[in-house]
């Protein structure tokens, strides 16, 4: 079946499409003003200028074609019309900056056309278009490339008459460069051939499916990483944290990100924080049930969650090597789901059953990581940490989760504090009981207690990989318990005068 060359995309695509076409621009920005700032420093450059150039008319109304290659680059949204067709496009003209770039830092050029002097009609386009080239970035010709870049591409989707009009459009637009004297013919040709041997090398192998798989794989996870450090500053260092991680382990370390997004992605769906459409427990179980068998259905409703969860679920089993850890991530996910059917059910625990939750929880999700960072250490080497992260997640969110209705007070707490006429669910009346303030800070000196156990379990585990990530947590849990806590329940602050380790 033909396809049309021209054509409206969906909203959603062309979203997508405008956003490769911003990020270029941003780059070219970037790496382009970047370049000839640098070069300003030059105290001159080479001349690369022809005999026969002399004899080229200075024409100030080719600047109009000149500047017509911004709307040639925009033809990319309505014809391609899918982010993984832009995408070979929009990677190609970065590629291509960044040679240029090298190119100009490397051989700065000199023109040697005479000074221009433009009166009238033309000036304000030829202004517009003198200011599209700064100070020597010449070789090559960016705007050739990009032009060039464009009819090939272009091209592939064309017929006979509309390849001959993209090229000659590409023609006009490197003849523009000469008749308003930006650039000399070396800067023209090496603008063509940067063009056709980017295009040759780089399309094939962006549109690869793994390639183009992998790459929407880092785009749901930095969307995700995004959304969740909007709704709390700590996810935004977590994020810079993964990513900073990453460098120079980016193929290995992606399972580390995608574990992280798809875990935290199926918490926010428990706890609410992501709305979706009826009982979040229905649309968890549903999610087990494709990563568990491989099937493809998915609910027609919160289409969005169940194609990143499964993306991104799927993503984590496979890169997962150990059947250990994957049977991990499932039991972790129905551990979580055992928080959305207390508030479901409205459920108080007793304190020992709800230490032994935290700690399941946790001893999961640090062996998880544990994993992922290729550690020795696992979480059973430091049980007290584990107890002491129970408990900083209970104290850090008590306040929001007493307003979801997730209880993690003790019921017989719960209960004495409603005996002396406050509500336990309100965490200002629970901490304005007598029970509730006992509570606090006897979970307070509990804490103390652990670290201090955790801190001999951790130098039990010096020069052993994965224990500087096991310190990092406690590090967390240290500065919790000393600062952050005693600021948020003021009378906890005589007791913060015990000892740290």
């Amino acid at each position: 079946m033909t396809v049309a060359l021209f054509g409206t995309p969906t909203l959603g695509e062309l979203k997508r499409t405008s956003a490769l076409a911003v990020g270029f621009a941003l780059f070219f920005l970037a790496v382009y003003g970047g370049a000839s700032w640098v070069t300003g420093f030059y105290p001159g450059g080479l001349r690369i200028d022809l005999p026969f150039e002399q004899h080229i008319p200075f024409i100030p109304g080719w600047a109009a074609v000149y500047v017509s290659m911004d709307a040639l680059l925009l033809l990319s949204l309505f014809i391609f019309r899918t982010w993984r067709q832009m995408l070979p496009f929009a990677l190609a003209l970065c590629a291509e900056t960044v040679i240029g770039a090298l190119c100009f830092l490397v051989f700065p050029v000199e023109v040697a056309w005479a000074p221009r002097a433009v009166t009238g009609g033309w000036m304000r386009v030829f202004q517009l278009a003198d200011t599209m080239n700064l100070e020597r970035n010449y070789l090559p010709s960016l705007h050739v490339a990009f032009a060039c870049t464009a009819a090939l591409a272009y091209s592939e989707r064309s017929g006979p008459v509309a390849r001959g009009l993209f090229a000659l459009w590409a023609l006009a637009i490197a003849a523009s460069t000469l008749f308003i004297h930006e650039h000399h013919m070396v800067d023209v040709l090496a603008g063509a051939l940067l063009a056709w041997a980017t295009w040759r090398v780089v399309a094939p192998r962006v549109r690869d499916a793994a390639f183009l798989e992998a790459v929407r794989v880092e785009a749901l996870c930095a969307r995700e990483l995004y959304r969740f450090a909007r709704r709390h500053p700590r996810y935004g260092l977590i994020a810079l944290a993964l990513y900073q991680q990453s460098v120079g382990r980016w193929r290995k370390a992606r399972r580390a990100r995608v574990g992280f997004c798809f875990l935290q992605l199926v918490d926010d769906v428990l706890d609410g924080d992501r709305p979706v459409d009826g009982e979040p427990l229905s649309h968890i179980d549903a999610l087990l049930v494709r990563l568990e068998t491989g099937a493809t259905d998915a609910p027609r409703t919160s289409a969005e969650f169940h194609d990143t969860a499964t993306t991104l679920g799927r993503v984590l089993l496979a890169e997962l090597t150990d059947a250990r850890a994957r049977a991990q991530v499932f039991e972790l996910v129905r551990t979580m789901r055992k928080d959305r059917e207390r508030v479901r059910d409205g459920q108080w625990w007793d304190a020992s059953t709800l230490q032994a939750h935290h700690a399941a929880t946790f001893r999961l999700s640090v062996d998880l990581m544990l994993h992922v960072a290729d550690a020795q250490v696992r979480s059973e080497d430091a049980p007290s940490l584990l107890a002491a992260l129970g408990w900083c997640s209970v104290m850090r969110d008590l306040r929001e989760d007493l307003a979801q209705g997730l209880f993690n007070v003790p019921a017989d707490v719960a209960s004495d504090a409603r005996g002396s006429g406050h509500d336990p669910a309100d965490f200002d009346a629970l901490l304005a009981s007598d029970a509730g303030r006992a509570w606090a800070v006897s979970e307070y000196q509990r804490a103390r207690a652990l670290l201090d156990r955790s801190a001999s379990e951790l130098a039990a585990l010096e020069g052993q990989p994965g224990a500087p990530l096991l310190r990092l947590f406690h590090r967390s849990v240290e500065s919790f318990w000393a600062r952050k806590l005693p600021r948020r329940m003021p009378f906890l602050r005589p007791s913060s005068a015990l000892r740290t380790s």
